[in-house]
């Protein structure tokens, strides 16, 4: 009678309910993609609540400055980006502990000059960019890259070893935070100040915790000697991420210099509302793909080729359908998420949620290009976005105005997307009927979409009618896609 009720058992464990616990498993495992995902949901989630709370509290003027301290940070920051963790994730053997006290070092020391210059600098960059106003919020912001930069270096190594589960708790943990502090500010003071006083908050209580999550203590080591290795790989990365954060700001230094805060605070809120529907998803799977590619191109860089082109295909004919419908319900998604008050942003929510849909592909096809070796493909095709930015905006600025500046953003990310699709596809010619989908699928439903925009526009609630029609057609591609995901592991 034992015998049997332990064979009953053990077949009952070999069939059915075991595939599902060993999926659940996997699920939730260190490594699973779960975590990225749901690190970047929550994460964009709070930050875009948190935006859209201030948007409603402060109005269009101090969310335009707020953005222009933000883009004064960026280019900083981007002007000093040595790309070591890509190349730490992307590198075949990882460094030695000297080599990683090494890179800690001159982290540091580059997040400490970033501090230093832009403290001193803030009554300069506000004179520069017209927002006399802003002198306070940019030394409040400037204590940001240091904040930043004394994180523990394990976290990149766990980022190459596929921890994603660490990782994600630890940053979901004080985004969560800077959420709380930030909500607690703005309701309690209405001040642009006391806001932004969260963010580095939040970033030092991070890089204290992340030497207590991974055991880890600070050491200074100034022998560069062995960053040699790592320092070829990130001026490539350096290069690139300089180029994007150019061509990414220099959209709103044209707004802000041309138009005023005002216009600026529209054209950011749209963009940042635009991205929260849109591309979200996409930074949050570049994420994850970025340290898979890199070990698919170790082994079979063929397979990895095979790989981005069926994810493109997938992701490209969901970027297209979504973004579709947020621009033919923008009026109702601005009233619903910001109010009235924000009605002028819609033309620029219409226009960004394209220029996000093509942003999510270039993020794809930038962690198979990074994650097998050829940062410099990268550094290329952003170049060209820059070039084809301020030539576009020459022409249509002075003609549309404001929207002429969204207009030449969103054509440039699509030449940037074109470029870069083309190196991946030099790799595997044969696998171009994985863009099948994309023409077969995303371009038909996109189609009937906007025709029936136009059907339904006197009825109400007709969003929600496409909203229904968008996702049945979303169904099969979303399921490609993650068994796509699924594969790269």
């Amino acid at each position: 009678m034992r015998t049997s009720c332990c064979a009953t058992n053990r077949k009952s464990w070999s069939g059915p309910d075991r595939v599902r616990q060993i999926m659940k498993t996997m699920r939730f495992a260190e490594s699973s993609a779960t975590w990225v995902f749901a690190q970047q949901a929550v994460s964009r989630l709070l930050v875009a609540f948190k935006f859209f709370l201030l948007a409603r509290l402060l109005g269009p003027q101090s969310i335009g400055l707020i953005a222009a301290c933000l883009m004064a940070l960026s280019i900083a920051e981007s002007l000093t980006e040595m790309g070591m963790s890509h190349a730490l994730i992307q590198r075949r053997e990882l460094l030695d502990q000297d080599g990683l006290d090494a890179l800690w070092t001159a982290t540091v020391l580059r997040g400490l000059l970033l501090t230093v210059v832009l403290f001193a600098a803030s009554g300069l960059i506000a004179r520069l960019m017209n927002i006399p106003e802003g002198k306070t919020v940019l030394q409040m912001v400037a204590l940001v890259p240091f904040a930043r930069c004394i994180a523990s270096v394990r976290v990149v190594i766990a980022q190459r070893e596929r921890r994603f589960r660490t990782v994600a708790l630890l940053t979901s943990t004080f985004v969560m935070a800077d959420f709380v502090m930030s909500a607690v500010a703005a309701l309690t003071y209405r001040d642009v100040v006391w806001v932004l006083a969260a963010l580095p908050l939040s970033e030092f209580l991070k890089a204290i915790a992340s030497y207590i999550v991974f055991k880890t203590r600070p050491r200074l080591n100034f022998n560069t000697r062995p960053l040699g290795e790592v320092m070829e790989f990130g001026r490539w990365v350096w290069a690139s991420s300089l180029l994007t954060v150019i061509v990414n700001q220099l959209d709103r230094i044209i707004t802000v210099k041309t138009f005023g805060v005002q216009v600026l605070g529209l054209y950011q809120t749209a963009s940042r509302l635009a991205q929260f529907g849109v591309a979200d998803f996409g930074i949050a799977m570049s994420q994850y793909l970025f340290p898979n590619f890199s070990e698919l191109a170790r082994q079979d860089k063929s397979l990895a080729a095979r790989y981005v082109l069926a994810l493109f295909g997938q992701l490209g004919t969901i970027a297209l359908v979504v973004a579709t419908f947020l621009c033919l319900a923008a009026r109702d998604v601005i009233q619903l998420a910001l109010g009235e008050q924000w009605s002028g942003a819609v033309p620029f929510f219409r226009v960004f949620v394209y220029l996000m849909a093509a942003g999510v592909l270039v993020g794809l096809l930038t962690a198979y290009l990074r994650g097998t070796g050829r940062p410099s493909r990268v550094t290329r095709a952003t170049a060209m976005q820059l070039m084809c930015l301020l030539a576009t905006s020459g022409i249509l600025v002075p003609w549309l105005g404001p929207i002429g500046v969204a207009f030449a953003a969103t054509i440039s990310v699509f030449l940037c997307t074109a470029v870069m699709l083309w190196d991946v596809l030099s790799d595997s010619r044969d696998q171009l009927r994985q863009l099948l989908p994309l023409v077969t699928v995303g371009v038909p439903v996109a189609a009937l979409l906007v025709v029936l925009g136009q059907v339904l526009s006197t009825l109400p609630y007709h969003a929600v009618g496409l909203g229904f029609v968008s996702a049945i057609a979303l169904v099969l591609p979303l399921q490609r896609l993650r068994a796509g995901i699924s594969l790269t592991l």
